[in-house]
């Protein structure tokens, strides 16, 4: 008999909070104080904390993060900036926004983070900053990066969408560049009841720049004086105030995620036709927005396993820059062929803290029944 195992459960989790959520969000409701109010500097100040930054400046997305930390740093007209074609287009769009230009480096085949050594090719005269994205939760090569921007004189904003809490070489992702931007839509490992994301930054300037782009570009502590031109993505104070209930759980969460990864490398294991996710090394952690396999077979695994009840799903089928909206940029698939083979292999199968043991072992026993 088959079982329900879903990919993501966003309920039984906001199940196990609800009184505390509905509580919090009443109280940012009654208190009328619904934008960057006393909720919203609260989080700000607990998620930093929790990630021994500096600064966190909230907005209304992953993807506005992105676009202010950027415009921050510096970053528009005529400007090049390097990112990875295997990615949500948000890593793009935001990009685009600034007025900048991206341009794609290809992936390392184990980790799917940048390649390092394709960046360095693609810097020109005009480079002026690197997105590197977290996928999956697995921390980019920041040591190399980071190099490689000191060499050339480079930003680096990360894309922490889907890497809350991971760690590289024991700092945290979206610590190592000039700012991090995270993402807190309801899938993410700290999701809301809506959209919602964050600009963390050690660099004071970036900060009160990131405030004052997030608020059209209002000079701090002044009400109708601007500094530069921003737009209106702030987060409103009912996410705020969620977002600190759910803050205090997240380290628990991540572990309990690492869990179910150890149980699924456990029942996976010696399956010749899959390519588990990569270990991190001595001082990395990863924390499992999804837990991604590899495989030749790959569409007709996903089809097998949805017949049996088990939710899976492919991060990301078609690269970027085979995306409709990128057809003008003329780029040649050869240029990228890691992110080829990857976009045509990996699967996502069921990742949540709450997934029980019987469950993992039930989605390895079906995935092994179909290889048999």
């Amino acid at each position: 008999m088959n079982k329900n195992v879903p990919l993501f459960n966003l309920k039984e989790q906001h199940d196990s909070l609800k009184n505390e959520i509905n509580s919090a969000a009443l109280e940012a409701l009654n208190s009328m104080k619904w934008l960057l109010g006393p909720k919203t500097q609260e989080f700000e100040q607990n998620f930093a904390k929790a990630l021994n930054a500096k600064y966190c400046i909230t907005c209304s997305s992953g993807a506005s993060a992105i676009q202010i930390a950027l415009m921050a740093a510096g970053i528009g007209k005529g400007d090049e900036v390097i990112t990875t074609p295997f990615t949500f287009v948000a890593t793009t769009t935001s990009i685009s926004l600034t007025g900048a230009d991206f341009v794609f480096a290809d992936i390392d085949p184990k980790t799917y983070e940048l390649d390092s050594e394709d960046v360095k090719r693609k810097i020109t005269s005009k480079t002026k900053a690197i997105v590197p994205v977290h996928l999956y939760g697995y921390p980019a090569n920041m040591p190399e990066i980071m190099k490689i921007a000191k060499e050339h004189n480079l930003k680096v904003i990360e894309d922490c969408a889907q890497s809350h809490l991971a760690l590289c070489e024991n700092k945290y992702t979206g610590t190592w560049g000039d700012a991090g931007a995270f993402s807190f839509y309801p899938s993410k490992n700290l999701g809301g009841c809506g959209d919602g994301g964050a600009i963390i930054t050690n660099n004071e300037k970036i900060a009160q720049a990131c405030q004052s782009i997030r608020h059209s570009g209002r000079s701090v502590g002044k009400a109708y004086e601007y500094d530069r031109e921003g737009s209106t993505l702030r987060m409103d104070e009912i996410q705020a105030a969620i977002l600190d209930v759910k803050l205090k759980h997240l380290a628990t969460w991540t572990e309990n995620r690492q869990k179910v990864a150890a149980l699924y490398r456990k029942h996976l294991a010696n399956i010749p036709q899959i390519t588990l996710p990569p270990e991190a090394p001595k001082g990395w952690s990863q924390c499992y927005y999804v837990f991604t396999i590899r495989v030749k077979d790959r569409d007709a695994l996903s089809a097998y396993l949805k017949e049996h009840g088990i939710g899976n799903a492919v991060y990301y089928p078609v690269p970027l820059y085979k995306q409709p909206c990128y057809k003008h940029l003329n780029c040649k698939t050869e240029d990228y062929p890691n992110t080829e083979s990857a976009a045509k292999e990996v699967l996502s199968i069921p990742m949540f803290p709450e997934l029980k043991e019987e469950d993992v072992i039930y989605v390895a026993q079906t995935i092994k029944e179909f290889y048999k």
